[in-house]
């Protein structure tokens, strides 16, 4: 009995040492004293606890929520799986004069007309021209219409006012276009100054922007507005003396613009439209059914769903996040609504035995600030996908490297671990997370850091992880 006292007190000594130095290495100094700190490292084989700190604290993830919204779609579906989205009309023909609608119907692709990813905006209007052209339609007497309706998640309530106007925070709609932003350009003078609106990219329907920035020596610039909405306000201040400085905001209505760009394509290949360019909600609006097409012109596919989702981790884009929500809801039902798709990705790691209780989701890309997560669950779903057959190494190689790729390319950029780190970020103010797989000596671990509340910059954090991990591995030599 005294024997198995002892073993037992020795194990608690071990396991104290541990969170005395890993509370040691983060914890100390003024600017960490409020900090909550969670740290859980598992070698995935024999899932064996290396370390551990807090496992079981339920902290703000960011966009670590990007991991579990991966593995959950790659469980839902293939991953050369497809969407597509489609145009055709309705109504009669007359030789070449069309008595209808064309309409476009989406399919909530997150790379539709996005320029960094498959084909750029001018490509797919050439296209749906292209197309109308071949079937010998001269002339609509209707209007053009743009149906969203297969994605009823377009408002997230628990953003920040302060991130959805920007690019970054830029909703997701049933058509999502040109991956949903465009920039604004300014020309900035003397600090104290009101910058000028010299322009914006390419071209879009009308937003009537209200300036209220003022010129200083750094960016606290804030753009607001709401999806739907026709005005967008500037806040805060921007650098002096720029030629063109350049803001990123979120497209209000992405249905709405390819609406009014189909139409003025058209126009301009001589192909008259005596309709206007609307949506479903505008059908909605006058009470009006939302016309179905009965003949197909175009089909547009999208990207299979491996490299959005490679594009998603390393670029930590929110929007395709936000999409493969989305998707995730549509492999349950027709229309994808945001509340059964949180539902669908909760329900199936806890089916798989993972302990789902401090799990609290309001989105799948990590922008909300209610986002809860515990990094024993991040822990334990990286073990888990890690020994899924369906998700395994490819999985794995969806996380950028650390020190070279993505968004992780400044974590050990300067004295890299051996071996490879792979893992996704997760920062907003006062946040910093990292999750992923270190692989060294033909080992494979789940590593998982997890800060909230620190008063200092991302870079002490950052630099207090990279010390917990090489004196974690120095030990274990």
């Amino acid at each position: 009995m005294n024997r198995l006292l002892h073993i037992f007190l020795l194990c608690c000594l071990v396991t104290s040492v541990r969170a005395i130095d890993v509370a040691g290495t983060l914890l100390t100094g003024s600017t960490m004293r409020h900090a909550s700190v969670g740290v859980h490292i598992v070698d995935v084989d024999t899932r064996e606890v290396v370390a551990s700190y807090q496992a079981d604290k339920a902290l703000s993830p960011a966009s670590v929520v990007k991991v579990l919204t991966a593995a959950t779609i790659l469980e839902c579906y293939p991953d050369t799986t497809r969407w597509y989205t489609t145009m055709g009309y309705d109504g009669t023909r007359s030789d070449s004069v069309l008595q209808g609608n064309i309409i476009v119907r989406g399919a909530a692709d997150p790379a539709l007309a996005h320029d960094k990813m498959q084909q750029s905006r001018t490509a797919l209007l050439d296209a749906m021209v292209a197309a109308v052209e071949r079937a010998g339609i001269k002339r609509v007497e209707g209007d053009i219409i743009v149906d969203a309706s297969i994605c009823a998640m377009d408002i997230n309530g628990s953003w920040m006012l302060e991130d959805v106007g920007h690019a970054y925070g830029a909703s997701c709609y049933g058509l999502n276009y040109c991956g949903n932003e465009y920039k604004l350009y300014l020309r900035t003078g003397a600090v104290g100054s009101r910058p000028h609106i010299i322009g914006e990219s390419d071209y879009i329907y009308p937003i009537e922007h209200h300036n209220y920035l003022t010129v200083d020596t750094d960016d606290t610039s804030l753009v607001q507005s709401m999806p739907y909405a026709d005005d967008c306000y500037l806040w805060g201040t921007v650098p002096q003396m720029r030629d063109s400085f350049e803001l990123k905001c979120a497209v209000p209505d992405p249905p709405a613009l390819l609406a009014y760009d189909l139409r003025n394509a058209l126009l301009a290949a001589d192909i008259a439209v005596s309709g206007q360019a609307v949506t479903h909600r505008d059908c909605i609006d006058k009470g009006r059914a939302v016309p179905v097409w009965h003949t197909h012109l175009y089909t547009h596919a999208s990207l299979p769903l491996y490299p959005m989702l490679r594009y998603m981790m390393h670029r930590s884009n929110n929007l395709y996040a936000e999409a493969m929500l989305a998707y995730i809801g549509l492999s349950q039902d027709s229309v994808a609504r945001s509340e059964q798709s949180l539902q669908t990705m909760c329900a199936m790691w806890r089916d798989r035995g993972l302990d789902v209780n401090g799990l609290k989701l309001y989105d799948g890309s990590g922008l909300s600030r209610k986002n809860l997560m515990t990094p024993r669950f991040m822990a334990s779903l990286l073990v888990e996908a890690y020994h899924d057959s369906r998700l395994g190494q490819d999985f794995v190689n969806l996380f950028p490297r650390a020190g070279r790729e993505g968004s992780v390319r400044s974590f050990f950029a300067k004295n890299p671990l051996p071996g490879v780190l792979r893992v996704k970020s997760g920062s907003m103010g006062g946040v910093l997370c990292y999750a992923g797989y270190y692989t060294y000596r033909n080992k494979t671990y789940a590593v998982v850091l997890m800060s909230n509340n620190h008063t200092c910059k991302a870079s002490e954090v950052r630099r207090r992880y990279e010390k917990l991990l090489r004196d974690l591995w120095a030990a274990k030599k």
